[in-house]
């Protein structure tokens, strides 16, 4: 029987033939993306030692004790991406984008006889999948036939090799499609994670406040990958004249279409803990983020397809063919814990100074739920480290004027060992906040992100199918606020 391919199964039996997927995955659903509200984010996100609103119940949900009445708070944001993608000299553009809700919450202060005791709910969105690369070049070391190619040992049943089922390779497993091929793909992302928070916060000191905030989490995310590899200078023909049998096809190989698809909805909870201290003119906060079990539900498609060489001979059958495979797949990721200390002060009365430090180690993030998955968390850790994120911003109120103007910086280094500097994340954010009413603000942030990157597009043979790329991202916010 001609065979089908999976890729899951593929990467648990195989060595891993796509484990640098996967390792990106944990990470991937583990992040807490570029935060929640546009104040916050038009200060660099420096917000741990701020938190006066309702976005408290992402950053520090201990500052909600400072506020005093009753808010409703909600805003939109707009993701961009470009990524520079070069692949054996040969460089390509992609850009997407995304638009969604970034947050809708109340705030409700319950009147104490001394000190302070409010309680929050709302929705956040933390992390947004948006993203998209594309390649286009001649790769003279490898085929990416020969790395979905599978063992008679793992595979008895030839279940999962692709090349075998579009004829691609022999019925002994032999193909002499190893090199000098061009290579196509274009990958899309997309998608979110957001989180239900269900917050409160009361003093339990003079001017210290403990606050948690129970997080439901919920999302989904999709990819698509479409990988075209063709003999585009003809070096695969034989005589088409000369009749041969199917079981010889790759002797005339003209194209391999090679998709895959991803769908996989997203659930799971953590608590976060905060403390925050208090002073006319100075604010310090500390919060930990409990670990996070996202729990993982994915339906693949995987479809190949062959293409020979037109008017050849054939003694049996044109073995000209396409396969496709559906499978579902479910695990969970339990990420780290996230630490965090940052503090505000006003400087002059008005200008506002604030600096964050996270701190997480990514060597601790597991899979669990598959048994499959779960052996490999000594490999998964062994490709992290942990990090430490610095974050700065300013809000300057503009005297006799309702317009507030910040600005910021972030630095998020990359959670992979050995990776050089240029792979962390740094962002630059500016914003205004306007008091349209005497009790309706308005706030606005933008911020311009940078990164560098690479992506093997398949693990065999080991770096030849590998990209450079250059990520450029930005974000826009806007926050509405009203408060009785």
């Amino acid at each position: 029987m001609r065979r089908k391919y999976f890729l899951l199964l593929q990467t648990i039996v195989f060595g891993g033939i796509l484990f640098a997927q996967f390792s990106e995955d944990a990470i991937r659903y583990s992040g807490h993306g570029n935060g929640v509200g546009a104040r916050a984010l038009g200060m660099g996100n420096a917000y741990i030692g701020v938190s006066d609103d309702y976005s408290a119940t992402f950053w520090n949900p201990a500052g909600l004790a400072q506020m005093r009445r009753l808010e409703v708070m909600g805003g939109i944001s707009n993701v961009g991406f470009a990524n520079d993608a070069t692949f054996y000299s040969a460089k390509q553009n992609a850009t997407t984008s995304a638009t969604s809700l970034d947050n809708l919450g109340f705030v409700f202060p319950f009147p104490t006889m001394q000190g302070s005791l409010v309680f929050a709910f709302g929705y956040n969105r933390i992390s947004d999948f948006a993203s998209a690369s594309k390649f286009d070049g001649f790769n003279n070391q490898s085929s990416i036939i020969s790395s979905l190619q599978t063992s008679i040992t793992d595979d008895p049943n030839g279940e999962y090799d692709i090349p075998f089922n579009t004829y691609l390779t022999t019925s002994k497993g032999y193909t002499g499609i190893q090199k000098n091929v061009n290579q196509s793909a274009e990958k899309k992302e997309s998608g979110n994670l957001g989180q239900w928070s269900f917050s409160g916060a009361i003093d339990i000191e003079e001017n210290i406040s403990f606050g948690v905030s129970l997080n439901i989490y919920s999302g989904t995310y999709d990819y698509t990958r479409t990988f075209l590899e063709s003999d585009n200078k003809n070096l695969y023909t034989y005589n088409p004249s000369q009749a041969i049998s199917a079981d010889s096809a790759y002797l005339r190989f003209n194209k391999f279409y090679y998709d895959s698809y991803l769908n996989a909805e997203l659930s799971g909870s953590n608590i976060t803990m905060g403390l925050m201290y208090r002073s006319d003119f100075f604010r310090l906060g500390l919060i930990g983020k409990a670990p996070t079990s996202i729990k993982v539900k994915e339906h693949y498609t995987n479809e190949g397809e062959s293409v020979f060489d037109s008017n050849s001979a054939w003694s049996d059958k044109n073995p000209a063919s396409k396969y496709s495979f559906s499978a579902d797949n479910e695990y969970t990721v339990n990420s780290p814990w996230i630490f965090g200390v940052g503090g505000s002060v006003y400087v002059v009365e008005q200008l506002l100074i604030a600096a964050d430090i996270e701190y997480s180690d990514w060597a601790q993030i597991e899979w669990a739920d598959n048994f499959d998955l779960e052996k490999g968390n000594t490999s998964l850790q062994s490709k992290f480290r942990a990090t430490t994120s610095v974050r700065l911003g300013a809000e300057f109120d503009i005297p006799s004027t309702d317009v507030k103007i910040r600005g910021g910086y972030s630095l998020t280094p990359s959670p992979y060992k050995n990776d050089p500097s240029s792979f962390d994340q740094t962002m630059y954010t500016g914003g205004v906040g306007i008091l349209l009413q005497r009790n309706v603000l308005l706030n606005g942030a933008v911020a311009f992100g940078s990164y560098k990157s690479f992506r093997n597009q398949y693990s065999f043979p080991s770096n030849t199918s590998r990209t450079d790329e250059s990520v450029s991202t930005s974000l826009v916010n806007f926050t509405v606020s009203y408060r009785f």
